[in-house]
């Protein structure tokens, strides 16, 4: 269960402003820095990322992007917390449900926050709409 969600350090950078008018929705990228167990707290890093381009090609030009960066706390049983210290020791994954979970919580938080930043510079929210969805391969 999540128990805490912290930005620490939020960045916004804008190449020139005539640029604006072809700007297009951002390309998102979100990265899990790392994870660290103790007992049943967990602590997830977290790095959201919005890159503005001038077109949809692949010779886009980059007019400018948004970073937002921090942690998430989650307070889960001692087997789940463990079982999520495994996954990300072994494979630098969360398991799906909590990525899910995690995934989803950044796309608000920091669509929102990240909403106030772009509207700033000029730039299209970075907001998503829909609810990620994890389905992990059968093996």
């Amino acid at each position: 269960m999540m128990t805490g969600f912290v930005i620490t350090k939020v960045e916004g950078r804008l190449e020139p402003a005539a640029d604006l008018r072809k700007q297009r929705f951002p390309k998102l990228d979100y990265n899990i820095d790392s994870v660290s167990v103790s007992g049943t707290k967990v602590k997830v890093n977290y790095e959201f990322m919005a890159t503005y381009y001038d077109t949809d090609t692949k010779d886009a030009k980059s007019i400018g992007d948004l970073k937002l960066s921090g942690y998430v706390e989650l307070d889960e049983s001692k087997d789940s917390a463990a079982a999520i210290s495994k996954k990300w020791n072994a494979d630098h994954m969360l398991p799906g449900e909590i990525a899910e979970d995690v995934l989803n919580n950044l796309n608000f938080r920091c669509g929102a926050t990240g909403t106030l930043l772009a509207y700033s510079l000029g730039l299209i929210p970075p907001l998503v709409i829909t609810r990620t969805k994890i389905e992990e391969k059968k093996q």
